[in-house]
């Protein structure tokens, strides 16, 4: 399967049953034969979290605080892995996170539907707020995987309330493709709230330890539902706790099997 991978996780359990945080490590392979991918940079962006990999591909993260967590891997040469882990009191948490390289011929790579169709956690809430037609942008499981081979900012381009920046986010590096979102109306300023499987992933201010998500670098092939829904009014009361900003909130389901 391209565009996602399958995370193997183990939890240890602490000794302490009364620790609060917890922590999570692995290794960042390049195959299931244990080749680490050194240099790859490991990020909990909720947690603002960043990380790089030792010779051997191996990270650790201490202190994580307990809940649902959004990780993000990116190495040269691999696609970039988004994906979400729940870390529980007092809890080691293990995985061995293996990357795909990066494809170099788009046109090689196209996939269809097929009956092994799986839906993500959300998608079914997202659905039903998409059939009552209260304000929202959506881009739906079928129109994703009948253009696998296309990068998400192919839809977000066709949304009218976005705009799609190529603008270099201050103290944040760029590989000088890298595409952000922006709210399409001039009362916004910054950028797009951003949530993963439920899980808040992005919300400004920028910066170096948070930067916004780079869509150029994801592919419909990772992704099952969009939602964009570009002002407070019209965001969903569950992700509108942390008060959305002016440049709307954008609410990405990933394809994974249940």
């Amino acid at each position: 399967m391209r565009g996602r991978v399958a995370i193997a996780l183990s939890t240890l359990l602490s000794v302490s049953l009364h620790a609060q945080s917890g922590s999570f490590a692995g290794s960042v392979l390049q195959d299931t034969l244990g080749h680490g991918v050194a240099r790859a940079e490991v990020q909990m962006p909720d947690a603002h979290l960043t990380t790089a990999t030792d010779a051997r591909g191996n990270f650790a993260f201490s202190n994580v605080s307990p809940g649902r967590h959004a990780i993000v891997v990116r190495a040269i040469g691999f696609e970039l892995l988004v994906d979400t882990i729940d870390v529980a009191s007092g809890q080691r948490l293990e995985a061995d996170i293996v990357l795909h390289v990066a494809p170099v011929n788009l046109a090689t790579v196209k996939t269809t539907a097929s009956a092994e169709k799986r839906l993500p956690f959300g998608l079914d809430e997202m659905e039903d707020r998409r059939k009552t037609g209260l304000g929202g942008y959506f881009v739906t499981d079928s129109m994703l995987r009948k253009d696998d081979y296309r990068k998400l900012t192919y839809f977000l381009s066709q949304m009218p309330s976005l705009r799609l920046s190529l603008t270099p986010v201050p103290g944040v590096a760029s590989a000088g493709t890298s595409v952000y979102v922006r709210g399409g109306h001039g009362g916004c300023h910054g950028y797009t709230t951003v949530y993963l499987d439920g899980v808040l992933y992005y919300k400004d201010p920028p910066g170096p330890l948070n930067p916004p998500p780079d869509f150029n670098a994801l592919w419909a092939s990772g992704y099952s539902g969009v939602e964009y829904y570009p002002s407070a009014a019209t965001v969903p009361a569950q992700y509108n706790a942390t008060q959305a900003s002016d440049c709307g909130t954008l609410l990405l389901w990933s394809r994974r099997t249940p």
